[in-house]
């Protein structure tokens, strides 16, 4: 077993490669060479260390790691005993174990944000293309979770497209940090052996042979780059969960507007045999209701005391890999979900017109305002409302009240189904536009 869990409650994704147990050991044991090999670039020791993440006993020392609060302690003991003297009196020299700790964490960040790039492309990709094809398919918009007015599949689709180009934009922005400030955060025992700009060259070594940005500050108890980062996974997983939400909801059975093309043997029931779950849907729905949680626990360790803490720090391990997790995971079911989205434009415009045409009384309304005022068309549009067909009874009634021909016009625009609405021609070029970095 190679990651944290066998994956039995969750879908198999391939995520715990990414952000399992061996992951972090990896993480960490990378931490320490960066640092091993800055040194002997700085003078303080000679040779090299040929450690082998995968050689190590993990079982070994996450047993140990319970001794002493973390699992760095018995990782340095371990990296030690395989190094040659004088070499292994260097290894981890001037670091505590909250430095080799947070950073591997940025690091595991770091590959969880590139395990999900790809796919997250994908699904940029895959909305685009589905909100440009869809444009003009007419579909009932939903407020409080009623019919409301009419609106395009295009532009829903458009909408979920700008969130998820938003919120992995903002969360692929954030700075992802070397930690490296000794005991107390004072980098005093490499300032002894470097003097100071010696010790300030070695941070900054250290973070450019990992690939983390060489931040001046040392964050032990300043912990807004994991409440930043929890905050903005919790985000791209909720405009990912949206997509979930959407699909579950358009794909129920009297509804009927969108469907997942799985393939034979996916989305089966142990009890139905006539049914088809929309996995992916769902478990992207899953795993956004639990991102606030896991988010929130981020947010509240940022109440960190001295200049070390004392379990606040301890307290955002798990939650911050099960957000990883979770982003890799569903960064590949919302691919799968997009890949496989139908939409069903009969059933969109059967839908819309299940009200009797009242989804376009907001419009009608309007447009009679402007010809006859705004009580009188409020009172034709609610008589309208009690006839059998909303459009043929407001029509009749404005022309009785004496709609000039400039006005029926306006109003059969108005009450027409299909084509663009309003902006949405607009708000979908725009979404497009930014998803593909033009906006």
């Amino acid at each position: 077993m190679t990651g944290f869990d066998l994956g039995l409650l969750e879908a198999s994704t391939g995520a715990a490669a990414v952000v399992g147990d061996q992951a972090l050991l990896a993480a960490m044991v990378d931490v320490e060479a960066a640092h091993l090999a800055a040194l002997v670039a700085a003078g303080v020791a000679q040779g090299s260390a040929d450690w082998d993440a995968e050689a190590l006993d993990l079982p070994a020392i996450a047993a140990a790691g319970a001794a002493g609060g973390n699992p760095v302690i018995p990782l340095v003991g371990a990296l030690r005993a395989a190094t040659p003297q004088p070499l292994a009196d260097a290894v981890h020299l001037g670091l505590t174990s909250q430095d080799v700790l947070d950073s591997a964490l940025m690091l595991l960040a770091a590959r969880a944000l590139t395990a999900a790039e790809a796919p997250i492309a994908r699904v940029r990709e895959g909305l685009a293309g589905l909100a440009d094809a869809n444009r003009t398919t007419p579909v009932a918009g939903r407020t409080l979770g009623q019919q409301a007015a009419p609106t395009t599949v295009g532009l829903r689709l458009a909408v979920l497209l700008d969130g998820v180009t938003r919120t992995w934009r903002h969360l692929d922005g954030l700075e992802l940090p070397l930690q490296l400030g000794g005991s107390v955060g004072t980098v005093a025992v490499l300032a002894d052996r470097l003097g100071p700009d010696g010790a300030a060259a070695l941070r900054a070594d250290v973070a450019e042979r990992l690939g983390l940005a060489p931040r001046v500050g040392v964050w032990h108890v300043e912990r807004s780059p994991v409440a930043l980062l929890g905050a903005g996974l919790a985000a791209v997983l909720g405009a990912l969960g949206r997509i979930g939400l959407e699909i579950a909801q358009g794909a129920r059975t009297e509804i009927g507007e969108l469907d997942l093309a799985l393939g034979d043997g996916e989305g089966g029931s142990s009890a139905m045999p006539q049914k088809q779950n929309p996995v992916p849907a769902v478990l992207l729905v899953a795993n956004a209701r639990r991102a606030p949680g896991l988010a929130g626990t981020l947010l509240g360790a940022q109440l960190a005391l001295d200049d070390r803490p004392a379990g606040d720090w301890h307290a955002e391990w798990q939650p911050l890999r099960e957000l990883l997790r979770l982003l890799v995971e569903s960064a590949v079911l919302a691919d799968r979900a997009v890949a496989a989205l139908q939409v069903h434009g009969d059933r969109t415009r059967a839908n819309l017109g299940a009200s009797a045409g009242a989804v376009h009384a907001e419009r009608a309304q309007q447009v009679l305002a402007r010809a006859l005022g705004r009580a009188r068309a409020a009172e034709i549009v609610r008589a309208a409302l009690a006839a059998d067909d909303f459009v043929p009874a407001v029509l009749a009634a404005s022309a009785e009240a004496g709609a000039d021909a400039d006005t029926a016009a306006r109003l059969r625009e108005a009450t027409a189904t299909g084509g663009p609405v309003g902006l949405s021609d607009r708000l979908i070029d725009a979404a497009i536009r930014a998803a593909e970095g033009d906006a």
